[in-house]
């Protein structure tokens, strides 16, 4: 064998390998679409639908939806195994004590949500899994607090409570549960892309109405000037605020042609969108919250000898606002009776 066809057997070698390499990444990339594409749509319909005339929008999202995906399975991995409520559980576990006064505040809290009725009168289910969400609300409160064998009075102590129990999403099992908040939290990002596109278009709107406004203030301003308004003001005051107009005028349209670029395009909506996707934890943070009560709510430092429990917690920001999350399971017997209203 010569050199040169050596050569060529190495060349076309390469060319083979690259050709598989890229074959098997094309192959691995479709079958990722394939088990994402219920995933996309669902993200594309929650937030502008239109990019689906984008060629190859599915593509272009797959990689920001499986990242927020991937962020939520995060999510949920922090959430401790659902808690059981009732009387019973409220009398013997701490955590449910703390998550609620008295007893019958467990029962209203089940009683209230409509979705929850209609979950067991429709699906004959003897059990219910849902996400509790509450409000976590520190009180500063003084009190006696005993060191050693001596009683120490007026002791500053946080009193913790909870309250605005809310029940969402209920399910049969605490897995159906699961993935029905993974699927949520992905809607709930592409919510998100939906509103900053939306702020988006309004920040342009104000700025071409801006526009409209100081351009009909200049033509009026040197329509004047042809008419009989020289003999009744200075020149000199029209032509600076001609100036100050004019200034305003090119630095709106400047703000005009910046505001339009991150929605030039069918093809920009879709990188608004995948901005969003691609960095979930921007717009839904989440942090374990690990806190230490005694029998009355009061919370105690790690340390501290008084009896107490800990709870562990989860608290979800987003859009400024701060919620207190854990999964709860319940039967179908600790649901209040509903009240019915006769009719004469």
């Amino acid at each position: 064998m010569t050199n040169g066809q050596g050569l060529l057997q190495q060349v076309f070698g390469s060319l083979a390998t690259f050709a598989q390499q890229h074959l098997a990444e094309h192959r691995q990339r479709q079958e990722r679409l394939t088990a994402l594409r219920e995933a996309i749509e669902q993200a594309v319909d929650a937030s502008e639908p239109r990019i689906r005339l984008v060629g190859n929008y599915a593509e272009k999202l797959v990689d920001a939806v499986e990242t927020a995906l991937n962020y939520s399975g995060s999510v949920l991995q922090q959430l401790p195994l659902a808690v059981l409520l009732g009387a019973r559980a409220w009398s013997r576990d701490p955590q449910v004590n703390a998550f609620f006064a008295t007893v019958d505040d467990v029962r209203a809290t089940l009683g209230e949500s409509p979705a929850i009725h209609t979950f067991f009168a429709d699906g004959g289910h003897a059990e219910c899994f849902a996400l509790m969400l509450m409000v976590k609300r520190e009180t500063e409160t003084f009190g006696a607090v005993l060191s050693g064998d001596v009683v120490v009075r007026d002791v500053r102590r946080i009193l913790v409570s909870f309250s605005q129990h809310r029940l969402f999403f209920p399910a049969a099992s605490e897995a159906e549960l699961r993935e029905e908040l993974k699927q949520r939290m992905l809607v709930f990002l592409a919510t998100r892309a939906l509103e900053r596109i939306n702020e988006l278009r309004t920040r342009r709107s104000a700025l071409e109405e801006q526009r409209r406004q100081l351009q009909a203030q200049l033509r009026a301003l040197r329509g004047h000037a042809q008419g009989l308004r020289p003999l009744l003001s200075t020149n000199d005051a029209d032509e600076r605020r001609a100036a100050v107009l004019e200034q305003r005028l090119l630095q709106t349209e400047e703000e005009l042609v910046a505001a339009r670029k991150p929605l030039g395009t069918l093809d920009d909506y879709l990188e608004q969108i995948r901005q969003v996707l691609s960095q979930p934890e921007i717009y839904l943070q989440v942090r374990s919250l690990a806190l230490r009560l005694n029998r009355l709510g009061v919370r105690l430092p790690p340390d501290s000898p008084e009896p107490g429990e800990t709870l562990s917690l989860i608290e979800f920001d987003s859009m400024g606002e701060q919620r207190i999350g854990t999964l709860v399971r319940f039967v179908r017997e600790e649901l209040p009776p509903v009240i019915t209203t006769a009719s004469f």
